[in-house]
C-alpha cells in the first residue's frame, strides 16, 4: 500500500500549482505515490488553462479516503476562487496559504495522511493577513506543539541543518550556544537515521573563518561549538567538528559526511543552493508528524511564464514517502 501524503497548494499567485500539475504529469507518478492537494481546484485549473499544461484530471474529493488513482485530488478550501491575479502579493493569498497548511496539519496530525509536503509561501503576504510567523516551520512548529525543531536542508546525499535561520546577522552570533548546537547535532542524527543511514556522519561546522583558527579569529567554537561536539562523541553520535564552514561542504558532497550542522542560514544555504538550486529538499525536523518542502519560494516574478520547474517538489515527494515508510516499521 502506498501513503497517502498531502501536498499544500501554497500562495496561489506564486509558481506552487504550476509545479503540482507539472509533477502529476510525470508518466510515473501515480505507480509511486498516492497524493493529495491541500488548495483549491480553480486555482489549478486557472494554471491549466493559462500555461496549457497537459496535466490530468483535477477533481474535488472530501477527503483523502476518497482518493481517485490516475487524477489530481483535491480537498478544496475554495477560498480565493479567482479572486486573485499571478505574481502579486495579497493578504487574500496569504489567508489561503495559511488555511492550506494548518487544514494539512490537522489531517496529519489524526492520521489520515502520512506526510505533508509543501509548496511555497510568500512572508509577506502571510503577514499582510494577520499571521505573523516567520515561515512554514514555525506554524508547524506551533500547530504541533513543540519546541524543540529545526529546519533541515537536503541535496543529493548531503542533510544541513542551521542554528540560526530567519533573524539578523547580529542576532544570530548570541543565539549560537552550546545547548542549541546539541540540539542541533541531536536532531540532525536522529533525521538521518529516518533516511534509512544506520550510523550517520555528522560534521559541525565552525561560525568564523577558519573556525576560528584556534581562538585567533573569534572563540565561539572554543567556548560554544567545540564542547557540543565532545558531548555527541560521549552521547555515542558519530560528530566531528567545528571545521571551517568554507571547505566542509565540499567535503561532504565528496562522501566523506551525512550531514552537517550549519551555524548560520547563509553558511548551509548557500552552499547547497549553488550545488542545485532546483532540487533541494526542506525539511522540518523534531514534529510528530512528517514535513517536507520545496527548497525554493513563490517565484512570483516567473508565475506566468510556464517555466517553473517540479524538480524540487518531485524531491521532497519522495522524501516525504520514503520517511513515512520508515516510520511504518518502527
Amino acid at each position: 500500500m502506498k501513503n497517502i501524503l498531502a501536498i499544500t497548494m501554497g500562495d496561489p499567485a506564486g509558481i506552487g500549482a504550476e509545479i503540482i500539475l507539472k509533477a502529476f504529469s510525470h508518466k510515473d507518478f501515480f505507480e509511486k505515490y498516492k497524493c493529495v492537494i491541500i488548495g483549491e481546484k480553480s486555482v489549478l485549473e486557472f494554471y491549466k488553462n493559462l500555461l496549457k499544461i497537459n496535466s490530468p484530471q483535477i477533481v474535488t474529493i472530501q477527503d483523502p479516503d476518497r482518493y481517485e488513482d490516475g487524477k489530481i485530488c483535491v480537498i478544496d478550501l475554495n477560498i480565493v476562487k479567482n479572486d486573485f491575479e499571478a505574481g502579486k502579493i495579497s493578504s487574500k493569498c496569504g489567508e489561503a496559504a495559511f488555511q492550506y497548511i494548518d487544514y494539512a496539519i490537522n489531517l496529519a496530525k489524526n492520521g489520515s495522511v502520512s506526510a505533508i509536503i509543501t509548496c511555497p509561501i510568500n512572508k509577506e503576504a502571510l503577514h499582510l493577513a494577520g499571521h505573523n510567523y516567520p515561515g512554514h516551520t514555525e506554524i508547524f512548529a506551533e500547530k504541533c506543539g513543540v519546541k524543540n525543531f529545526t529546519m533541515l536542508f537536503k541535496v543529493e546525499n548531503v542533510s544541513v541543518v542551521h542554528c540560526t535561520t530567519h533573524c539578523s546577522l547580529k542576532d544570530a552570533l548570541n543565539l549560537i550556544t552550546t545547548e542549541k548546537v546539541k540540539q542541533n547535532i541531536t536532531l540532525l542524527d536522529g533525521a538521518l537515521k529516518s533516511f534509512g543511514i544506520e550510523k550517520p556522519r555528522i560534521a559541525v561546522a565552525g561560525l568564523n573563518p577558519h573556525a576560528g583558527e584556534n581562538g585567533l579569529f573569534g572563540r565561539e567554537e572554543i567556548e560554544q561549538i567545540n564542547p557540543a561536539v565532545e558531548w555527541a562523541k560521549q552521547n555515542g553520535i558519530n560528530a566531528s567538528g567545528a571545521f571551517p564552514p568554507d571547505t566542509i561542504f565540499a567535503s561532504a558532497f565528496n562522501g566523506n559526511y551525512d550531514g552537517i550542522v550549519a551555524m548560520l542560514h547563509d553558511h548551509g544555504f548557500v552552499a547547497l543552493k549553488s550545488r542545485d538550486f532546483e532540487a533541494g529538499v526542506n525539511i522540518t525536523i523534531g514534529l510528530p508528524i512528517i514535513r517536507t518542502s520545496v527548497g525554493h519560494g513563490t517565484a512570483f516574478d516567473i508565475a506566468k511564464k510556464g517555466i517553473a520547474s517540479e524538480k524540487s517538489l518531485l524531491a521532497a515527494i519522495n522524501d516525504a514517502d520514503k520517511m513515512a515508510k520508515y516510520r511504518k516499521k518502527l
